[in-house]
């Protein structure tokens, strides 16, 4: 497993690249970086509903719970669509969770990078605190992630790209 983990890894540097050339672009184009997020999400949204009715539905002898979730999905992701208060609220609630639980699977996951390499190990879990930290801030405070989503949009995926470079090394 060491060796495994010790070798430079091109698809993770790639990532890690393209993640921080997507912090730049999206720390440039605010108002358009904040408008994609909403779309997408309701674009996800919607197409995770409907599959769940199509495909899911059918392969489960107990669908109840799966028609359920998937008429959920498709209603926020229309909301988020046609209602931008609902919206922005909701994408900014989301983006404070999936901040916080990446982070706190990156700080887990650093013991492995431990065994491997002490420093890249401390670089890590300075990272990871930090977006543990931010994360909870944000479920706390979701009007500073409303006010300033571009930013942290732009910043996760600096954060992103810079423990992906670090991992591929």
């Amino acid at each position: 497993m060491n060796k495994l983990l010790d070798r430079f890894d091109p698809f993770m540097f790639v990532v890690g690249i393209l993640s921080i050339f997507v912090a730049v672009i999206s720390l440039r184009n605010p108002l358009a970086t904040f408008s994609a997020v909403i779309v997408i999400a309701a674009i996800t949204a919607i197409l995770s509903g409907i599959y769940k009715l199509t495909v899911l539905r059918g392969a489960l002898e107990n669908s109840g719970w799966v028609v359920f979730n998937a008429v959920v999905d498709i209603i926020i992701g229309i909301l988020m669509l046609f209602n931008g208060k609902f919206g922005i609220l909701f994408v900014a609630i989301s983006f404070a969770i999936m901040f916080l639980m990446d982070s706190i699977i990156s700080l887990w996951l650093s013991n492995i990078i431990k065994l491997v390499n002490e420093k890249y190990f401390m670089v890590d879990v300075i990272l990871s605190v930090i977006g543990i930290i931010l994360g909870v801030l944000l479920l706390i405070y979701p009007a500073f992630s409303i006010l300033s989503i571009y930013y942290l949009v732009g910043l996760f995926f600096m954060i992103t790209g810079i423990s992906a470079i670090i991992h591929s090394i």
